[in-house]
């Protein structure tokens, strides 16, 4: 071994052996019982990747590469997500178009482009962590397989009756140009303005209080509560909505909140989900005001035109020279947003492909109950997404880059007219349908969808698309169900939920066995990391100037489930780490070149290993529930403490002194050193790859035989009496003693002393005597009377 670890010079070169021997790849004829896993396809869509990246994607990988050591042969693929709207905005953005103003062929070839640059800079980034996918299973979400398992799960869940296309109000977001689902929705804590409006009734003022003044062009009728004692005789008038001078008729409700603002509600095309009920429910008119960029229409007036959440200040203006605005209160709400945008969003009429969810809320809890979840309090998250869900889910997205639909239409008689399974992926905005005329009404006028694929609606099926499902080479025998699914907790009501509705409906099975639910990576203020703040901290340099393994040792600092703040010393505490693993085996090695296996003798070597079995008891568990975090501490502690400070110390006299204190001994000592070191750098390996690998070739591969020591087998547990634990930690807690002193007589630890120690010790501290006298440089050992330690004269 060199004096100093150059991790600049080492992990390039184990990530270049690794990939040689493929010492990662999946082998699908092996017959060692599959562990699988449904890897997060991230969005390429990013200039940059920062440390939360890193984060969440190692700690999966240590479960990877645990799993290996336990015997498993691990299907661990890596897949990227790049179609859909996050894909379609960074295009626009970086490229500063609009893509309504290129060809669409155009502007999907400048996605195609970019997502494949994204693809390579997370590949670099995975491969410099250390991330053990294997590459050979790599996988788009806009490839050819993606794309045909995609549309096969469309037309699957079409025969099947879980599909509808229906023109209704969903919600869009004029920004992005497009319906969204509810799980597409940030909410946000707002304040606004009740603005106490009159509408005339009978020539008579009758005041309605609301938020969005904006929409009284929308207006489309006035209710009041059948029980409103008050506002009862307005039922079955007319009104006439203020500025705009349209009539509307006055309805009675029972949902109309008589404590909101004058118990008088205003209805609209439409402003929540209130709107849309009473509108179905009554039968009422239909008055949208604003076009699909969010742009006023003519029904607006004089406002046409105009953006329909910037014109509300200007219709305040008007009412208020008007003298129709009555009075006005500050309030609390909250606002519905698109995440991927943060632009409020508004209720748009256009036909659209919907799952239907809400009929089948209990099957849904019933999978959630099935799943093991890791850790078992974000299970809450799906429940409470289960019982808030409002809507079916909404997969149609009016973009350009994204799985087509597989869908042709007849335009006179509208019947849907589906591909062939051999013919898949197709493309009906390109390709010709598969037939000349309709089925139903032989029509030849048959037009192509044009719409693309919710981005979740590819993403749901990641078990099914790494299993081939329906492919005529599938592993679903294999791999599906997969057994864990790692991901972040904001996107339970997503990713997760999403996958959970499609392998129920697809194949009456959960996707997985178990969920692992990671946190994020924070900066150091506890803020999440984002490029326009400023605070992100990028990978590579915390690589280039710690290590990828000082870098993974922060990463696996985190609780299960739980956010982690960055901070740089702890990447730096990592670091030191890697000089002390490095340091320890050094001397540990530099000792150990010829020993043979026999029993073992001393009394602190069975001490040793017996804090061993424990070690690898607890790892064992802590691993199986993937609680890194607390394996990586414990082991963190077991050999930087006993190891290093106790157990290396006190073995360093056998080793330097084999004539004098005996060969038998000596070789005890040296076998009990290889087992506890070797173990220990195992335990270490799955979160720290390179430095483990790099001593386990440099001495260990010859003796134990396995080419990687991530193919090597898991520590088990040796036989040790017991009792020895007890004995051992008397002894260890009188050199702790020992230690003490001499650092308060400011004296060398080797400054020869004196030891008196109680005689009931002295039977059980036989076996350890030699090594306590050598380790304390004591003289003389006495027992019998009260512990008292001196200087040698």
């Amino acid at each position: 071994m060199q004096q100093q670890y150059d991790p600049k010079k080492s992990e390039p070169k184990w990530r270049r052996f690794w990939e040689k021997e493929k010492i990662f790849s999946f082998n699908p004829k092996s017959k060692k019982p599959i562990y699988s896993i449904d890897t997060p396809p991230p969005y390429v869509s990013a200039d940059h990747l920062h440390v939360g990246h890193a984060m969440s994607y190692s700690q999966a990988e240590f479960i990877a590469r645990f799993k290996r050591m336990r015997g498993f042969e691990v299907f661990y693929p890596m897949g990227f997500d790049d179609n859909g709207l996050p894909t379609e905005r960074f295009v626009e953005k970086k490229h500063k178009i609009n893509k309504k103003k290129i060809s669409r062929k155009e502007f999907v070839k400048l996605c195609l482009k970019e997502t494949e640059i994204g693809g390579k800079t997370y590949r670099r980034l995975w491969t410099s962590l250390g991330i053990s996918v294997d590459w050979d299973l790599l996988y788009s979400t806009i490839n050819p397989l993606c794309q045909r398992v995609s549309q096969r799960s469309f037309i699957d869940l079409y025969k099947k009756g879980h599909l509808v296309r229906k023109k209704e109000p969903v919600i869009w977001c004029p920004r992005c140009e497009t319906a969204v689902a509810q799980a597409d929705l940030d909410d946000e804590e707002k304040s606004a303005t009740l603005n106490y409006i009159p509408f005339k009734v009978d020539n008579k003022e009758v005041l309605i209080a609301t938020t969005r003044p904006e929409l009284l062009a929308a207006c489309v009728a006035l209710f009041v509560n059948p029980l409103d004692r008050v506002n009862k005789k307005l039922v079955g008038k007319k009104a006439i909505v203020p500025i705009f001078e349209h009539e509307v008729p006055v309805l009675e409700d029972a949902t109309v909140d008589v404590s909101f603002g004058t118990g008088v509600m205003m209805v609209c095309t439409w402003g929540d989900k209130d709107d849309i009920v009473k509108w179905k429910k009554h039968k009422l008119a239909t008055r949208l005001i604003f076009k699909k960029d969010g742009m006023l229409n003519e029904l607006a007036g004089k406002y046409k035109g105009k953006n329909i959440r910037e014109v509300r200040s200007e219709i305040l203006h008007d009412l208020k020279e008007k003298k129709l605005l009555k009075k006005q209160e500050q309030v609390s709400h909250t606002l519905n947003v698109h995440e991927r945008c943060s632009t409020p969003v508004e209720f748009y009429q256009t036909k659209q492909w919907f799952i239907k969810l809400l009929d089948h809320k209990k099957i849904w809890h019933e999978q959630g109950e099935k799943l093991k979840w890791y850790p078992a309090s974000m299970k809450s998250i799906y429940d409470q997404w289960i019982d808030g869900l409002q809507w079916d889910w909404n997969i149609s997205r009016d973009r350009y880059f994204g799985v087509p639909f597989p869908v042709w239409y007849c335009k006179k008689c509208s019947e849907v007219i589906l591909p062939k399974d051999e013919d898949l992926p197709v493309d009906p905005s390109q390709d010709p349908a598969p037939v000349k005329i309709c089925p139903k009404c032989s029509s030849k006028e048959i037009i192509g969808e044009r719409d693309v694929m919710d981005t979740w609606m590819t993403s749901s099926t990641t078990p099914l698309i790494n299993a081939k499902w329906g492919e005529k080479e599938n592993l679903m025998k294999k791999v599906y169900p997969l057994s864990m699914r790692p991901q972040a907790f904001e996107i339970i009501r997503t990713w997760l939920f999403y996958t959970v509705v499609k392998s129920h409906f697809h194949t009456q099975s959960l996707p997985w066995n178990d969920v692992m639910i990671a946190g994020h990576g924070l900066d150091a203020k506890g803020e999440k990391m984002s490029k326009s703040k400023g605070n992100v901290v990028l990978p590579e340099d915390m690589i280039e100037k710690y290590s990828a393994d000082a870098l993974r040792f922060w990463a696996a600092s985190a609780n299960l489930g739980s956010n982690l703040p960055f901070q740089e010393k702890d990447v730096v505490t990592g670091q030191k780490f890697v000089t002390k693993i490095w340091n320890a085996s050094k001397f540990s090695l530099s000792s150990m070149e010829k020993f043979r296996k026999s029993l073992i003798l001393c009394g602190f070597d069975k001490w040793v290993l017996i804090r061993l079995n424990k070690l690898i008891d607890t790892n064992t568990s802590y691993f199986e529930s993937y609680e890194y975090g607390r394996a990586k501490v414990d082991t963190e502690n077991f050999f930087w403490h006993t190891f290093c400070d106790d157990y290396l110390e006190i073995v360093k006299d056998r080793m330097y002194n084999p004539d004098k204190r005996g060969k038998k001994e000596t070789n005890s000592a040296k076998q009990t050193l290889y087992f506890v070191l070797l173990d220990s750098l195992k335990m270490i390996a799955p979160v720290m790859p390179y430095i483990t690998e790099e001593i386990y070739q440099s001495y260990f591969k010859t003796k134990e035989k396995k080419e990687s020591i991530h193919l090597s087998s898991w520590p088990a547990e040796r036989e040790v009496d017991a009792s020895y634990e007890k004995k051992g930690d008397i002894a260890i807690s009188i050199i702790h003693e020992v230690r003490k002193f001499k650092a308060k007589q400011k004296v060398s630890m080797k400054a020869p002393i004196v030891l008196v120690l109680e005689k009931k010790f002295e039977k059980e501290l036989e076996e350890f005597l030699d090594d306590l006298k050598a380790v304390c440089s004591a003289d003389s050992v006495e027992f019998g009377g009260e512990f008292r330690v001196s200087l040698k004269v």
